[in-house]
């Protein structure tokens, strides 16, 4: 539609008469509008001369009786439609910016009064109503404007008077061929993890995904008021990301932290009441902290803990007379093995615990019956936690470090760093309330979507612990959800909070084997919180190892009974996105086969770079991958298995077995030597005669499935696909696509490094064949050497015999 390179975005003389010219222009002209002096159907007027009051514009102020002149008027017979705006490339055009306030005021105008108005600057184009300033339409014009360009169409070329949804415009449910056509994303070059305050900086944790990546794919394979759910949500990203969208999220984790975590940050409060009633507690925080130790011992001596959570919903909650006569400290719950303490008490010197239990009475007296300012500034006082501690301290390389998060232990830091817990507060409560602006103004969709209501999707329950909740199978639906409920805890082998085919879409990074115990590592914020993690709540959770040494038979077992749970609740016809970042294919295909067998399709994957290099990363470089591999399946009503690719005939299914064990062989074969095997094997595997009836077919048959190479005239497995057979060993597969990866990378002159060759090799080796445990690095040593200065590898020089016979 739109036959544009959208990489010129990126050059600094692609300005506004670009836009206009290269993007808007051959857009207006597919619509159907056109320059003419009829007034009759669709037509547009340039550069309208429009007199106003003083308004502030992203280009200059303009003073009172000055013309205004906005880029474009779209006319329906004569009457304004829509005025549309064009800016550069980097100018932001959303909600509440002066681009944006410079286009409603040229399409409220008292000599225009147009129904919507329009900005584009060249990457996208955002459509409002006038009338309510609401934002009805988002395009990426280089990735959606396929898809949405009849939605936009319906509202530039419809008279106001026949759009019976005016005031309340939804789009039209997709149909399931929209979405069973969905083509996997591009990754994206260079996410940007760091970007968004309303996650960095507000909730410090073990992991989250890139918000970028996340909504790249919920935008690829949603539509805006679809079901958007993250079973294993961890900070939340999931969830808001679908409600920034215009999608509804649905966010449940095993750790009550990550309930809490979103909670805090979603709650809707006023930015200038909660600054205000922050100061206010430091103000009284100031009077009431220790000067020294010794105050600090003192003011412990009568200090204990009674269960006090932070709200009913989180657990019991102690009287008001009782918070007041005791101070109440965290139960001084056991940490797990590989702490450098025993206890969580001891994560703390006598003035910190003192300093942290006088500011958490302070914020749970300042908020009564305030539930949504309490969580709010709780987290700022969560994050606090972070840094107020004896892991705290200062690397080698001179940043700050809390080593639970650092190093995925409790580890007192031989030097801790004492900073001043009102300092660190006042800090923290600043970067949740920027946080919290750009959920309330960034997007005018978050807390529209945030308070919609759900019908028919989650079950009628009370409490965000699973404690709290009877037997689900027998309860109605609620038909009016709101964000607190669609925001619990829940087992993901068990989500009977939700029901059957409900959910439009799972984007989900669930844990990798033994690579973090979630629910162990949050031992210090769940006691502070206190939140109840008892050992039922740990039996549930799908890790490797931890606490209860699981196997790793616990882990799959309960890895595939929340992939079932994910089929259960996941629409016909719709997607499941999981995440996967661990090195061992063994791992991967067990996963892969699990997700299979409980009726997923196997979609393919995309190799993603998430961002950063993480310390667990450079403490095991080879059994920690720096980036990641999303997997994508879909729910069919006939889901096909990856096993075998179905080409009609047996015989066929024989054939492009014996040509793979061919070119295997060969380590590429030339079709004399594809002829000369397949007529013995024919022979031996009766289908001879099959070859004879496909006469001249068969060259085009073998070009069709396999790569030809016209230097050395050979044939080999097309790059990035899989064996479509079984027949040939996993370890020779292994070389194999080893050996083919190092040399495009010899002949590119490109680095190939041993995270690369995991991303590349481990989606190509699941054909049915669980793996033995020889693993990639083992048949890497043998094939190939590492320059240990660059971390690249080569093959070695004398080219290895790769095998003998097959």
């Amino acid at each position: 539609m739109l036959d544009f390179d959208f990489s010129l975005l990126d050059d600094k003389d692609f300005k506004e008469d670009s836009v206009r010219e290269d993007i808007i222009a051959p857009l207006l002209k597919e619509l159907g509008f056109e320059s003419k002096k009829s007034q009759e159907g669709l037509t547009l007027k340039r550069s309208v001369a429009l007199n106003s009051d003083t308004i502030l514009g992203s280009n200059k102020s303009i003073k009172a009786k000055d013309l205004i002149i906005p880029d474009y008027v779209l006319y329906i017979d004569g009457k304004p439609q829509c005025v549309l705006d064009a800016k550069k490339p980097d100018v932001n055009i959303r909600y509440k910016t002066k681009s944006e306030r410079q286009a409603f005021y040229y399409a409220s105008n008292p000599k225009m009064k147009a129904p919507f108005y329009a900005l584009c600057n060249g990457r996208s184009l955002i459509l409002y109503q006038t009338s309510s300033q609401e934002l009805i339409l988002e395009i990426d014009l280089e990735n959606e404007l396929d898809d949405k360009f009849y939605i936009l169409r319906k509202y530039i070329i419809t008279p106001i008077e026949d759009l019976k949804q005016y005031n309340n415009p939804k789009n039209p449910k997709k149909p399931d061929e929209w979405y069973l056509r969905r083509k996997l994303p591009r990754p994206i070059e260079k996410p940007q993890k760091q970007s968004e305050s309303r996650y960095y900086g507000c909730m410090a944790y073990f992991t989250r995904q890139s918000w970028d990546i996340v909504t790249q794919n919920i935008k690829n394979f949603t539509g805006e008021k679809d079901i958007v759910f993250d079973p294993f949500g961890g900070t939340g990203v999931t969830a808001i990301e679908a409600m920034m969208n215009n999608r509804l999220g649905i966010h449940t984790d095993l750790n009550p932290l990550s309930i809490f975590m979103t909670k805090a940050l979603t709650s809707k409060v006023d930015l200038g009441d909660l600054y205000d009633l922050g100061e206010d507690i430091l103000s009284e925080f100031e009077k009431l902290r220790p000067k020294n130790e010794k105050e600090a011992k003192a003011i412990l001596k009568n200090a204990k803990y009674f269960p006090n959570a932070i709200d009913r919903e989180f657990g019991e909650t102690a009287s008001v007379k009782k918070q007041e006569e005791i101070l109440w400290i965290p139960k001084d719950e056991i940490l797990p093995k590989g702490s450098d303490v025993e206890t969580v008490l001891k994560l703390f010197s006598p003035i910190q615990l003192s300093e942290l239990a006088i500011l958490r009475k302070l914020i749970i007296r300042k908020t009564t019956k305030k539930r949504e300012m309490r969580y709010s500034l709780l987290l700022a006082f969560y994050n606090t936690i972070t840094l107020i501690n004896l892991t705290y301290h200062n690397t080698p390389s001179g940043g700050p470090a809390s080593a639970v998060i650092r190093y995925y232990r409790y580890r007192i830091a031989p030097k801790p760093d004492f900073l001043d817990t009102a300092k660190v507060y006042r800090q923290k409560l600043k970067r949740v309330i920027k946080g919290k602006q750009e959920l309330d103004s960034s997007s005018h969709y978050f807390y529209k979507t945030y308070f919609e209501p759900l019908s028919e999707t989650i079950k009628n329950f009370k409490g965000s612990m699973i404690s709290q909740r009877d037997d689900l199978n027998n309860v109605g639906t609620k038909e009016n959800v709101i964000n607190g409920e669609k925001f619990f805890q829940a087992d993901a082998t068990n989500l009977k909070e939700i029901n059957d085919k409900s959910i439009d879409y799972i984007y989900t990074d669930p844990p990798y084997g033994a690579k973090i115990p979630y629910l162990d590592l949050s031992a210090m914020w769940n006691a502070w919180l206190d939140f109840p993690v008892d050992k039922s709540l740990k039996e549930k959770e799908c890790i490797e190892k931890g606490s209860l040494n699981k196997s790793r038979d616990e882990y799959y077992t309960l890895m595939k009974e929340s992939l079932k749970e994910m089929y259960r609740v996941l629409k016909f016809n719709r997607w499941l996105s999981f995440v996967f970042q661990h090195q061992d294919p063994k791992l991967w295909q067990l996963l892969v086969d699990a997700a299979e067998e409980v009726g997923f399709e196997y979609a393919g994957s995309v190799r993603q770079n998430n961002g950063q290099t993480t310390f667990k990363k450079r403490q095991n470089p080879f059994s920690v991958l720096s980036g990641q591999l999303i997997l994508h399946f879909k729910k069919v009503d006939n889901p096909k298995t990856r096993a075998r690719e179905v080409l009609g005939d047996l015989s066929y299914d024989l054939v492009l077995n014996d040509i793979e064990a061919t070119i295997v062989k060969y380590n590429g074969a030339t079709i004399e030597e594809l002829y000369g095997d397949l007529t013995k094997r024919g022979l031996e595997n009766g289908y001879l005669h099959l070859l004879a009836k496909m006469g001249d077919n068969f060259l085009i048959f073998v070009n069709q499935n396999f790569e030809y190479n016209m230097q050395d005239k050979k044939y080999r497995i097309k790059s990035g696909t899989k064996f479509k057979g079984s027949s040939v060993p996993l370890e020779d597969r292994t070389r194999y696509f080893i050996v083919s990866y190092l040399g495009r990378c010899e002949i590119e002159g490109r680095k190939a490094i041993f995270d690369e060759i995991c991303l590349e090799v481990i989606p190509l080796l699941k054909n049915g064949v669980t793996p033995d445990d020889r693993f990639i690095k083992e048949i890497l040593e043998e094939v190939a050497t590492l320059n240990k200065k660059t971390g690249g590898w080569k093959l070695k020089t004398s080219e290895p015999k790769l095998f003998d016979d097959i």
